[in-house]
């Protein structure tokens, strides 16, 4: 029995219904992520800060709760505790 791609099963994947965020929001999003984020989410944040923009475009995609929790209007985005 043939399964279906792992991106059909995940919607996240590949529909995005948040508002674009500029540069300067990402990087931010990606600082609270290191340092308000679980180890996989600090991972993620730190790929983030290193990769080029279709990788950084991947990571949103495919994990849109990275901008939900530490993206603008987040519950850790106003905190002082990060640049």
């Amino acid at each position: 029995m043939l399964k279906p791609p792992l991106a059909s099963l995940l919607k996240s994947a590949h529909t995005d219904s948040r508002p674009q965020m500029t540069q300067s929001e990402i990087t931010r999003m990606f600082h609270i992520a290191q340092v308000h984020g679980g180890d996989f989410e600090r991972k993620l944040a730190t790929a983030g800060l290193v990769a080029d923009p279709d990788n950084v475009a991947k990571i949103l995609r495919t994990w849109p709760e990275l901008q939900g929790i530490y993206g603008p209007g987040g519950s850790h985005w106003d905190r002082e505790d990060v640049k």
